[in-house]
């Protein structure tokens, strides 16, 4: 059975989804209503979330001296 996702951060919208720990830096668009995570690799721009796989996903490297589950996404 596969495990459920991991928040990266549950203070960021849509805490499971990949594109928080993507290497291609995700764009947040918030509006008085909602909030939309822009993607410069997708066609679609704007994909639907959470994202739980993704064929343009590129990990983040690591930064030094933080375990991979720690590292902080760009906002």
């Amino acid at each position: 059975m596969e495990e459920p996702p991991r928040a990266v951060r549950p203070d960021l919208p849509f805490p499971t989804s990949l594109c928080h720990r993507c290497a291609a830096p995700p764009t947040y668009v918030r509006t008085p209503r909602s909030v939309f995570i822009l993607c410069p690799l997708v066609p679609e721009r704007y994909p639907r979330q959470p994202v739980l796989e993704c064929r343009w996903f590129r990990p983040t490297p690591p930064s030094e001296g933080s375990p991979p589950d720690e590292r902080r996404p760009r906002t």
